[in-house]
């Protein structure tokens, strides 16, 4: 296939591109060489055409086969490209079922001539997660020659950013140069060393991190690494001020559990301010609470790419295990 390395998996996005140029017939065509040439080999203990990275490999395998895959990582669509079967059944967690059809599909028809969702007319070619998770039926007319399907004005996957805006990206705020963290005199520089190594605990009857920023910066995500040993916390609150006496609340979480020590875990923000201070109270347990990272999170509209102090630092998140879904195959 010419230069393209699947192998690597970075690159797993290429081929549904396409779809995002205005030219879906081409994603149908590199995908369907992908699925046809690529993985083989297994009765010689093949089958990869590289390493396994956590399920990569065999995800894009199983996404592609069923016709569509996340092309955008974090975002509430799906990429359509070309299924690999007649019939695919995809059960659901609650007894749903997502059916996918291509009645005329073979190693010849790997272009998509129409496709109906839930029995009406589909014409983008991205899917929406919540049509996906709710289980129904998606049906591909498929055809021999490239089509024009998929080629409107608007069908293209919708972008994030809007025509001519430049991408923002999550910065830490606790990273600006001037930004001071406090607890009452308690050492806690270690909570924003980015070194989840080293942590910090709270205790007292209102445990409570303060960060002051050299500006008002909007929070819209922030994150809690635990530590490796100690008490994660289970409830607290992020309130923001401007004078440092008037304090709003800006997110309120209880009841929450820690699956794994040293975990980091992201917390989204449901209607962003600007504060030049964040602070947050954790309710009390009886041998303190225990923390080693924080991120104050936002995009930071102004700023050159690469000239913040916080794009050298990146919160990485561990997601808890997906129950795996079984997959129904009939050949045809």
């Amino acid at each position: 296939m010419g230069q393209y390395g699947h192998s690597n998996q970075p690159s797993h996005h290429i081929t549904y591109m396409y779809d995002v140029a205005g030219q879906p017939w081409k994603t149908q065509e590199k995908v369907r060489e992908v699925l046809s040439r690529l993985y083989t080999g297994s009765e010689i203990g093949q089958g990869y055409p590289g390493d396994e990275d956590n399920g990569e490999m065999s995800s894009w395998y199983l996404f592609s086969s069923l016709g569509f895959y996340p092309l955008q990582v974090g975002s509430p669509t799906y990429a359509i490209g070309s299924p690999l079967f007649t019939k695919a059944t995809v059960k659901l967690a609650g007894g749903k079922k997502l059916v996918i059809s291509a009645p005329q599909n073979s190693s010849k028809n790997i272009y998509v001539k129409s496709v109906r969702v839930n029995g009406k007319n589909w014409t983008s070619t991205s899917l929406p997660h919540d049509l996906i998770a709710g289980g129904g039926k998606i049906e591909f007319e498929m055809t021999d020659q490239p089509t024009k399907w998929g080629t409107g004005r608007n069908d293209a996957p919708p972008s994030i950013t809007k025509p001519g805006e430049d991408p923002t990206t999550w910065r830490d705020s606790t990273s600006d140069t001037g930004a001071v963290i406090g607890a009452g005199g308690t050492d806690v520089s270690a909570l924003i060393d980015n070194d989840a190594k080293t942590q910090v605990t709270l205790t007292g009857a209102q445990p409570t991190v303060t960060v002051a920023l050299p500006q008002g910066r909007p929070v819209g995500m922030y994150t809690l690494t635990s530590g490796a040993t100690g008490t994660a916390p289970s409830a607290w609150t992020l309130e923001g001020s401007n004078d440092g006496t008037t304090w709003s609340t800006v997110d309120r979480r209880t009841g929450e559990s820690w699956a794994w020590t040293s975990y980091t875990r992201s917390f989204s923000v449901a209607s962003p301010k600007a504060y030049t201070q964040y602070r947050l109270v954790f309710a009390p347990a009886a041998d303190g609470v225990t923390l080693s990272e924080i991120e104050l999170l936002g995009t930071l509209k102004g700023v050159e790419p690469g000239t913040h102090p916080s794009d050298r630092r990146v919160a990485e998140t561990k997601p808890s295990p997906t129950p795996s879904q079984s997959i129904d195959r009939n050949w045809g």
